[in-house]
């Protein structure tokens, strides 16, 4: 490669990382935190946790929030202001590593159980039906979360900092299974989603045929319900593969061609950002594809506005004119008398 052709690349890696530590992470963080918020007063509701599937989008959405405001928030002072305390504070290091390694591995975990929920809720099979459960997911979000904390401890005492890098120790059996650990997540985990998905549009088509013509019309709206949510963890599952892809390809590139490039290092740098925007747009996502879930926010917005106005302060304020009225009325009648 050329001097000028390298001085190109290198004026455009940084133009790009520029746009996302100034830019696109900021507003991500903004709105992120904005639309999270909506998606926990949404899913909290007691006629969506009556919902199977919304409780692993509940289960997401937590996550999101610990994710945008610690995550992103150290990626923020890394890339604006050059504050990064886990390259100088060893267990500062093995802590984010912890946190952040075991909210992506429970938030991707979330998603790929609410694709098994949509299965099973699907499935001819009465049986199978059954554990599309709000008290099954309960159990199932309990282990996700305890199975996830206890997978991720190695990090707490193996993490170390090397070349001035918070990272797992080179040439040891923790760098070896943490690599195997993310390609499993970057390639199974959505692997799995997309056959869930796959095998749920099956059913969907298959109930479809089987309806029949007296039951048509609660068939057909089961069909559009399940398709609604489907639709929903579509779009989920599509942002969360092309916002994750990077890293597990950078691993595998990496394993072929060790030596580092600023192409490389570019992609890896690129590979940590990315998984953010995804964690940030999930309230939009749900709300682009599907209108039941709008509906459902224009509930929750009402429900806020309703309370806002019949809050202490704005009936003291009515009670305050009321007198006030009151107080003026012989006045005005004596006028008109």
């Amino acid at each position: 490669m050329s001097v000028a052709s390298a001085s190109s690349l290198t004026t455009i890696f940084n133009g790009v990382n520029w746009s996302f530590n100034y830019v696109i992470l900021p507003i991500c963080f903004i709105l992120g935190n904005f639309g999270n918020c909506l998606n926990l007063l949404i899913f909290a509701r007691p006629s969506s946790r009556s919902n199977s599937c919304f409780l692993y989008f509940l289960s997401a959405s937590v996550i999101n929030v610990i994710i945008l405001n610690f995550g992103l928030v150290l990626r923020l002072l890394r890339g604006l202001w050059s504050i990064d305390p886990a390259l100088t504070l060893l267990w500062f290091c093995r802590l984010r590593t912890y946190l952040i390694g075991a909210s992506f591995l429970i938030y991707r975990l979330s998603i790929l159980f609410a694709c098994v929920d949509r299965m099973c809720a699907s499935s001819r099979s009465a049986w199978i039906r059954m554990e599309s459960r709000p008290k099954v997911a309960h159990r199932l979000i309990i282990l996700i979360w305890i199975f996830c904390v206890i997978y991720l401890s190695p990090s707490l005492i193996y993490q170390t900092i090397v070349y001035g890098q918070c990272l797992a120790p080179p040439n040891t059996i923790y760098a070896t299974y943490s690599t195997i650990s993310t390609l499993i997540q970057g390639l199974f985990i959505p692997s799995s989603m997309i056959l869930c998905g796959v095998i749920t549009f099956l059913h969907l088509k298959t109930m479809q045929k089987r309806v029949e013509p007296q039951h048509h019309l609660t068939g057909q709206n089961e069909r559009h319900v399940l398709g609604q949510y489907l639709a929903m963890l579509v779009v989920q599952v599509i942002t969360d593969f092309l916002c994750n892809i990077l890293y597990p390809a950078y691993l595998i590139y990496n394993l072929i061609y060790p030596a580092p490039t600023p192409t490389t290092l570019f992609i890896l740098n690129l590979a940590f950002t990315t998984p953010y925007l995804n964690f940030g747009a999930a309230f939009y996502l749900y709300t682009l594809s599907s209108p039941k879930f709008r509906r459902k926010l224009v509930r929750v917005l009402k429900q806020i506005k309703w309370i806002r106005e019949n809050s202490p302060d704005d009936r003291s304020h009515g009670h305050t004119a009321t007198v006030a009225s009151l107080r003026h009325q012989p006045v005005i009648s004596a006028l008109y008398a």
